[in-house]
């Protein structure tokens, strides 16, 4: 082949190939930057729980959450790239201090806490790939060939935590509610350019309240609702659009000790991205759960330590990960 026609032959190919890597960055599905990276301040299930709206009595608490997720989101931008597949495993321990008074006046109980999302590791893979054929400049034969790019990591420490500025809470028979507003605060490791981020290196307000009708026939419905609205992270000049959540608990009190039920959870992004880092368009998230809950009141040294437990399984998502997240807490009133 003259040396011309092979020049031409490798310039064609080569435009090719950009070609196809065009195609997998550019139109690779809308979650590549729905909610940045595809994740938010709101974890999967988090806020679900038995008697999630009611205070027993005034006094400080203490709750501790080991969770384990397992998710994948399809065309996520992550690290200043956009990946086609993104699979993620992450093991979170949280605990959470409130103090709580009870104030006549109110009639009700006012108190304030603190919450710190420890991650123990998390672990990322992402990958890009096509399959495309370019000729051979030996042969002159279409030759299959396939493009892969990976990326991922292991990382651990403090992820970003939150404030309870404010939690008050009355109790009204049967009905029972909780008012309590969150501010995540930007403190854990965040790097634009790496996959493997501790925090979303972006403060979040979440309004939230939660409501429990427990019944004189021991059954239970709760639900917490929030409203998150999130600032500009000035590293990537993208602003997350605010996101409603809402979490669901039906559960059956078999005595004093032991409860059974199910939890759920949805959220919806109610405003689009924007900033100059959006450079992939306003995409909406959203994402929705169920699975089995059990709780168990062990007496420990004269308290009760509350044990509780819970898989929620996603039944659907769009621009978000979707996948398992399971949990075991226990909670305790010194």
């Amino acid at each position: 082949m003259p040396h011309s026609a092979q020049t031409k032959t490798v310039t064609v190919a080569s435009w090719l190939l950009l070609g196809i890597l065009a195609i997998c960055l550019c139109c690779v599905p809308a979650p590549a930057r729905a909610a940045e990276g595809g994740v938010s301040h709101y974890i999967l299930g988090a806020y679900g729980d038995f008697l999630m709206g009611y205070i027993p009595a005034p006094g400080l608490y203490l709750r501790n959450d080991t969770l384990y997720q397992s998710a994948r989101s399809d065309g996520t931008f992550r690290g200043g790239k956009v990946y086609a597949g993104i699979n993620e495993q992450m093991v979170m321990n949280i605990t959470k201090l409130t103090y709580l008074f009870d104030v006549p006046a109110m009639g009700g109980f006012l108190g304030a806490g603190v919450g710190v999302p420890f991650i123990i590791n998390e672990h990322i893979a992402g990958d890009v790939s096509a399959d495309y054929t370019r000729r051979s400049r030996t042969t002159g034969l279409d030759m299959p060939h396939q493009f892969d790019i990976g990326g991922g990591g292991d990382r651990g420490g403090l992820s970003d935590i939150f404030l309870m500025p404010v939690i008050a809470g009355w109790n009204f028979g049967e009905c029972h509610l909780v008012v309590s507003p969150i501010v995540f605060l930007p403190t854990g490791y965040y790097n634009s350019k790496k996959l493997t981020n501790l925090g979303m290196n972006y403060t979040t307000f979440d309004g939230n309240v939660a409501f429990t009708w427990l019944g004189k026939s021991n059954f239970e419905v709760s639900v917490n609702a929030g409203y998150m609205i999130n600032t500009e992270n000035i590293t990537t000049n993208y602003l997350t659009g605010n996101q409603i959540h809402a979490d669901w608990t039906a559960a059956y009190h078999i005595n004093e000790r032991l409860a059974l039920g199910a939890v759920g959870y949805l959220f919806a992004q109610t405003t689009p991205d924007s900033g100059s880092g959006a450079t992939m368009g306003s995409f909406l998230s959203s994402g929705t759960g169920v699975g089995p809950a059990i709780t168990y009141a062990i007496p420990v040294a004269g308290k009760d330590v509350m044990l509780v437990a819970k898989w929620l399984h996603g039944i659907g998502a769009t621009h978000s990960p979707i996948g398992d997240t399971v949990y075991a807490s226990f909670a305790l009133k010194f």
